[in-house]
């Protein structure tokens, strides 16, 4: 049996496992099986926290197909609010260790069962090498890059917020057959080494943005703390929005402040859904 707690950042949930609960080898297929909808619990992913040095948590991040993430903001909230609602930590400042790097999330305020946090997502990147992305052509940044796609030509701006992000600006946001089509496409565009995040956006005022958001390794998502970061950054690199800016997915809305040169920082909340034990079998989901 594995105890498993689950929590919701505008509808992009997550199940937080404590790592020392399994064996390192059994994460990816214990997330496949867990995260499966109608036969498992159902979830965007998995989160293992474990205690590390100097009161700092560690944290691992599985996709539903078993790919592990280095990053994932909702994810990362996500572990904090586990965290705290645990009493693992009581100072309102966490530091989470992640494949990408800390992430500092500061403890803004706190209702019965949900938690707000401003986290500190790094510096992001629009050098190919560093998202990464492969080009023909040698250029310093990929920004409003004419990439073919399912025979047609896409305009992108793609950077890294700690994973892969590939941002699509449009007048108006795709509807579900187009959305899924160029979502699933561009994710393993061969541009993409390691796959990318895709987000649809538009813009709806000097600091507002609508997003869809098709995650890497998941699919379509009702939201997602990097997508959204790499939306605004990339409106704000481009000069099309200005910073703070909040970006809506359909189930609410975050808010994302990036200078150029500096880090990004995105406030959101976090709500606590349940606990489960569930019944895994090592073949479950194969």
């Amino acid at each position: 049996m594995i105890a498993a707690s689950k929590y919701q950042s505008y509808g992009n949930d997550y199940l937080v496992i404590r790592e020392s609960d399994l064996t390192r080898r059994s994460a990816d297929a214990l997330t496949r099986a867990i995260c499966r909808r109608h036969f498992g619990i159902g979830g965007d992913g998995c989160v293992f926290v474990e205690p590390a040095n100097d009161d700092r948590f560690r944290i691992r991040i599985f996709n539903p197909d078993g790919s592990e993430a280095a990053m994932s903001g909702n994810g990362c909230r996500c572990a904090g609010a586990y965290v705290h609602h645990r009493g693992l930590s009581r100072k309102a400042e966490l530091v989470l260790e992640t494949l990408s790097g800390q992430k500092i999330h500061h403890l803004l305020d706190r209702g019965e069962s949900s938690w707000r946090y401003r986290s500190s997502l790094g510096r992001p990147s629009f050098a190919p090498e560093e998202i990464p992305m492969r080009l023909e052509e040698e250029l310093s940044q990929v920004v409003d890059h004419s990439l073919r796609v399912e025979n047609a030509t896409v305009t992108v701006t793609a950077l890294s917020v700690g994973n892969p992000q590939c941002v699509v600006f449009a007048s108006t946001l795709p509807v579900d057959a187009e959305f899924r089509r160029l979502g699933s496409a561009l994710e393993v565009h061969p541009a993409f080494p390691e796959r990318t995040n895709v987000s649809f956006v538009r813009v709806t005022g000097p600091r507002r943005l609508q997003a869809r958001i098709w995650e890497r390794g998941v699919g379509p998502t009702h939201s997602s703390g990097t997508g959204c970061s790499g939306a605004a950054v990339a409106a704000i690199h481009t000069g099309r929005v200005g910073s703070p800016a909040r970006v809506g997915t359909g189930t609410g809305q975050q808010q994302v402040e990036w200078r150029p040169g500096g880090e990004v920082h995105l406030t959101g909340r976090v709500e606590f859904v349940g606990e489960v034990r569930y019944h895994w079998r090592e073949h479950d989901g194969e």
